[in-house]
């Protein structure tokens, strides 16, 4: 292990976090594999062990290599082939992790998206990554039919979800799952290149808009090796509880982790139940939920055993202090003696950082980093690295970093940016600071994105796809969007306007709302307009988004 007394106070060369980590570890080498035989390897002496429990179906370790055999003959007798992008639109299920196993075995690529995604969103992820085949739920397989019928697409297979009846019947250019899987002769090839892309999920970055972010198995699984050696009791014998989306990066690692290790997971439809619901009918061993549930978990106080619970993880969005102590006070009292586990991640980065865990915690942080990730915070305006407990721009130097956005270059030179130090770092678009203990401490975000409820679903929504279309209107020079808290839709978009020439503003307030009524999706359209001659900017001469938001909550 390193010492711990800190020799220069920079987080990117004392690299603290490291005490926390055994010098086995620190050394050891990283995984070279593709995620199909990293799965085949690894589970060798589980054949006849349960790897998956979905619903009334059971699933071994020897079914699961068998069914992703099956379904990756059966893609190459499709015509699917190596480099392919096939497009994944399903909520958690078996055969969505047959499809992401199958296609990374004969070195084709899984685009995962969102069934939620509205039509014009789905129609550009499909063009973004030309894809021919698609695979979605009965639920979701009307808003590929005007792609079916403009022939952007050859084929979309449909599994059957047993949610509702099939909406549409199997015909013109629909097919089946089972229709599909007859196709397989039981034999397929092999790729072995772990550094090509193997997986595309979307998100947004530091400035832009959604993007899909491409992931290959070695940096995946450099994710997974990490958290997997972070001393955490990752037991072959334990039951894992997966409720997070596979069409997520967190989806995918929270997926490898149990079955690399040979658990048993446990594989629900997202975020469908309560914690407690679950705990009582499966008394999983290693639950991974957002903060709001492990809220409603605590503040609910129902009189559970939880003394079989060894990992609480909690991520993807801020958790209170006031919230922390008191769900860890809840966990103690019912007979858990391991506090929440909070972490960090992004998919650019595969998507894990850092994670609090038993022999690594420090109260309102979101853990120490991976042990070969480095991770520090950055002066926003000067690009200067800071010493602990100042605050900046988090940046990450991490095995994991994405191979980059796709047809998007631009984009990926904003993120991936070389420091002095000669490094690739990525900039993560929000803002805190690293601890002398080497924890990672959250204080904001400067991403620009904002979280709208729609229908009841919470998306993400770019201030940059909001912009691009209405800088393509005739009056406006520029526009610049930003949230603003709603009651009922939790955050909403507003636009600030600079006008090319000077025209009554009412009249154009009311063409622009008319204009964006046809341009853009409700959720994506502005409720306010703000007129501007000029845009505020911090000190080195860039738009302040920050001074926009406070206006807007003024307003």
């Amino acid at each position: 292990m390193i010492q711990e007394k800190q020799q220069t106070g920079f987080p990117s060369l004392d690299k603290p976090w490291l005490k926390y980590y055994d010098k086995e570890v620190i050394n050891a080498t990283l995984p070279k594999a593709t995620l199909y035989n990293y799965l085949l390897n690894n589970t060798i002496e589980f054949q006849d062990k349960i790897a998956i429990n979905y619903y009334n179906k059971n699933y071994t370790y020897r079914d699961i290599i068998n069914q992703i055999n099956i379904t990756a003959s059966a893609l190459e007798n499709l015509g699917v082939r190596k480099g392919e992008i096939v497009t994944i639109c399903t909520i958690n299920s078996p055969e969505t992790i047959f499809l992401i196993f199958a296609l990374n075995k004969i070195g084709a690529i899984a685009n995962l998206i969102y069934g939620v995604s509205t039509e014009s969103e789905i129609k550009k992820y499909i063009e973004e990554t030309n894809t021919k085949f698609v695979f979605t739920l009965d639920i979701f397989q009307n808003k590929f039919q005007k792609l079916l019928e403009q022939e952007i697409i050859e084929d979309v297979i449909v599994i059957e979800s047993n949610i509702v009846e099939m909406s549409l019947s199997i015909t013109n250019g629909f097919v089946s799952w089972e229709k599909f899987i007859s196709l397989n002769t039981l034999s397929s090839r092999t790729e072995n290149n772990e550094k090509e892309v193997a997986i595309i999920t979307y998100t947004g970055g530091t400035t832009g808009g959604s993007k899909g972010v491409m992931q290959s198995s070695e940096g995946i699984l450099a994710n997974v090796w990490q958290y997997c050696n972070m001393k955490i009791n990752l037991d072959s014998n334990s039951k894992w509880l997966l409720v997070f989306p596979l069409f997520i990066s967190f989806g995918v690692f929270s997926l490898l982790i149990p079955l690399s290790q040979g658990m048993t997971i446990i594989i629900r439809t997202p975020m469908a139940d309560s914690i407690a619901d679950l705990c009582k009918e499966f008394k999983p061993n290693h639950i991974m939920y957002g903060p709001a549930f492990w809220e409603a978990f605590a503040n609910d106080n129902e009189d559970l055993d939880l003394s079989y619970l060894i990992e609480p993880m909690t991520g993807g969005d801020t958790l209170l202090p006031s919230v922390e102590e008191k769900l860890n006070n809840y966990l103690l009292d019912h007979g858990c003696y391991y506090r929440i586990m909070n972490g960090y991640g992004m998919s650019e980065l595969g998507p894990g950082i850092s994670i609090n865990c038993k022999n690594a915690y420090e109260s309102g942080s979101v853990g120490v980093p991976f042990v070969k990730n480095i991770v520090s915070a950055f002066d926003v305006d000067t690009g200067e690295e800071l010493t602990y407990g100042k605050r900046g721009e988090l940046c990450v130097c991490a095995p994991s970093m994405m191979v980059g956005y796709i047809n998007n270059p631009d984009e990926t030179n904003k993120v991936i940016i070389k420091h002095k130090d000669g490094k690739l770092w990525v900039h993560t678009g929000d803002l805190g600071y690293i601890s002398e203990n080497g924890f990672i401490h959250l204080v904001g975000r400067i991403k620009r994105y904002m979280l709208c409820i729609a229908n009841g679903v919470q998306k993400k929504v770019f201030s940059l796809d909001i912009e691009k279309v209405l800088n393509e209107n005739p009056y406006i020079e520029k526009s610049v969007v930003v949230p603003m808290d709603d009651t009922i839709k939790n955050q909403v978009p507003v636009a600030y306007i600079k006008l090319k020439d000077f025209h009554n503003n009412n009249l154009v307030e009311k063409d622009l709302i008319k204009y964006c009524e046809e341009k853009l999706d409700d959720i994506f359209r502005p409720v306010k307009y703000f007129f501007v001659n000029e845009f505020p900017l911090t000190k080195v001469g860039k738009i302040d988004y920050r001074a926009l938001e406070m206006k807007a909550e003024m307003q």
